[in-house]
């Protein structure tokens, strides 16, 4: 009878104590669920913007270069064109169009990435091709070239001569929409004013921006697997990964209509990100206007963002367990007065469940309960651990300081971007440590280590600390950018200098640090980074089988 009361009690006080737990540990998931989302959301929604305005602010700042450059052009003709004398003094016109030439070659030059520049007076006054127009050269200087007969086309041709009468039929200084000029087929961006002297319209002035200057802008835009892309001041798609030549709004699907709604009428008044699908996935949206009427927008898959929340949730459901294991154990001992150190671990469970990890266990035992409070400091310890792990930059080797696999990984992706976009200008180097495995199984391995460690340190001091990648044990990566042979020449020679430099002041050891090493610069042949590097590659390895000739050694790292 004893038993079974005692049985009684203990299934009493089993499904009450279960109950309380469980609903607690069940309304903590939820606030803490319901508060974990609320903090991404906002450290979402600052970062995305801080990110946009800091893109938009890069672009703004160009334009705001050529617009400079535009109204210097344009302040400049009105100051020093008589008309009176241009219309009758063709040498006098020809004087002032080789000065003006030489203002808007300086004017262009300081804008950057301008592909044109030109002033055009009123055909009708003064010749249909009268006027200057300068295209920018591969040296990076302009040379002139015949304007085009404007009065060759209507003027509702504006992939000819829109921007002529666009900016004429306006009156005020406009940036155009995204263009193909098919004059020179290229596509662009004009900033034109137009000019008046004496009360009367005399010409436009303007220059015509690489479009691709700004999409090289909008590709480094890489949020949480994330992209960026434009929105013209009509509402059509300027640019976007997947429409590198843009589209206009009618040939719009239903998730872009619903992004360029958000952007165009509903941002300023919605919270400041917004969603909508892409692809049947959620996605978050921010954008930022810029200088030129355009939309900058940077989007982002709601699954990255959240992904915190969702591991939080795995580490809730640990937790859970652990509790429950606690209940059972509570149960057994609850005749030998164990009620209050399960207490103690139950409460300290919920504070951790709450993500405070640093919370004191100080309950200490050879039992059951014992080893569950160490298992739940190990644990405490352990997401510490994790969580500042999954937080951290995983972008650096930790033994030599200098980038890893992964940080090479993602410069990879951006140099084949480059070479798609025939913007790529590079030269890889492959480095290999000489007798390595030698070292590791006759000196042991923290010699090793250390000849690692030094040779990254010479092959930062050489090449500098951002260009160097560890993608092994022994091997390491450098890429260079906008770089001549020349120049790199003058680079090993300086990278020479340095393993001197150290095998005969700093090295700490009996043996001397060498490396072996192969280069090769990008070609136009090339369709991917994959070939320059096995180029590189091949090159390294013949040198280190030279490096290998006639030792004794075969093991050969």
């Amino acid at each position: 009878m004893k038993d079974k009361i005692g049985h009684s009690i203990r299934k009493k006080m089993l499904s009450l104590l279960c109950g309380i737990v469980f609903g607690l540990y069940a309304l903590v998931a939820v606030i803490g669920s319901r508060e974990m989302r609320h903090i991404i959301s906002e450290e979402n929604a600052a970062t995305m913007n801080m990110l946009v305005k800091q893109k938009a602010s890069e672009l703004n700042a160009h334009m705001a270069a050529v617009e400079r450059g535009v109204k210097t052009l344009s302040q400049y003709i009105i100051e020093n064109a008589d008309i009176h004398r241009l219309q009758q003094e063709p040498a006098y016109m020809q004087a002032f169009m080789e000065a003006l030439a030489i203002r808007s070659a300086e004017a262009a030059a300081v804008a950057g990435d301008i592909e044109t520049v030109y002033f055009r007076p009123d055909p009708h006054v003064y010749g249909s091709t009268a006027g200057i127009f300068l295209t920018h050269r591969e040296d990076g200087n302009y040379m002139s070239i015949t304007p085009t007969d404007i009065l060759k086309y209507a003027s509702n041709d504006r992939e000819h001569v829109g921007w002529y009468y666009e900016p004429k039929e306006r009156g005020i200084p406009m940036w155009m929409e995204p263009y193909s000029n098919k004059n020179i087929n290229v596509l662009m961006i004009s900033f034109i004013i137009p000019v008046w002297c004496d009360n009367s319209f005399f010409g436009v002035v303007g220059m015509d921006m690489y479009m691709a200057a700004i999409h090289q802008v909008v590709d480094t835009i890489d949020y949480k697997n994330g992209f960026g892309f434009l929105l013209g001041q009509n509402g059509s798609l300027v640019y976007h990964r997947e429409y590198p030549e843009g589209l206009s709004g009618v040939q719009f699907n239903e998730s872009l209509r619903e992004a360029s709604r958000y952007l165009l009428s509903e941002r300023e008044k919605k919270m400041s990100v917004g969603c909508y699908r892409w692809h049947g996935e959620a996605h978050y949206l921010v954008g930022a206007d810029m200088q030129n009427g355009m939309v900058l927008a940077i989007t982002s898959p709601a699954s990255e963002v959240l992904q915190p929340l969702v591991r939080m949730r795995i580490v809730m459901v640990i937790i859970f367990l652990l509790v429950v294991m606690a209940t059972i154990i509570t149960m057994r001992l609850i005749m030998r007065y164990i009620i209050r150190p399960i207490g103690e671990l139950t409460y300290a469970s919920s504070r951790i469940a709450r993500g405070e990890l640093n919370i004191p266990i100080h309950h200490h035992s050879d039992d059951e309960i014992g080893k569950l409070a160490e298992s739940i400091r190990k644990m405490a310890g352990e997401l510490q651990e994790y969580i500042s792990y999954i937080h951290a930059q995983a972008y650096t080797d930790a033994m030599t300081g200098v980038g890893n696999k992964a940080a090479y990984m993602d410069r990879i992706k951006l140099l084949d971007r480059k070479i798609h976009e025939h913007m790529a200008d590079f030269a890889v180097i492959v480095f290999d440590v000489n007798g390595l495995k030698h070292v590791n199984d006759t000196l042991g391995h923290e010699i090793g280590d250390a000849l690692i460690s030094d040779a990254a340190k010479v092959l930062k001091t050489a090449f500098g600390d951002d260009a160097v990648y560890r993608i092994g044990g022994d091997e390491f990566i450098v890429i260079k950018e906008k770089i001549t042979a020349d120049y790199l020449s003058h680079l090993f020679t300086k990278y020479r200098a340095a393993i001197s430099s150290f095998n005969q002041t700093e090295r700490q050891y009996d043996i001397e640090l060498s490396i072996s090493s192969g280069y090769t610069l990008y070609g136009e042949e090339d369709e991917e980074y994959k070939t320059v590097f096995q180029r590189a590659d091949a090159a390294m390895y013949k040198e280190k089988q030279r490096f290998y000739q006639g030792r004794n050694d075969r093991r050969q790292r």
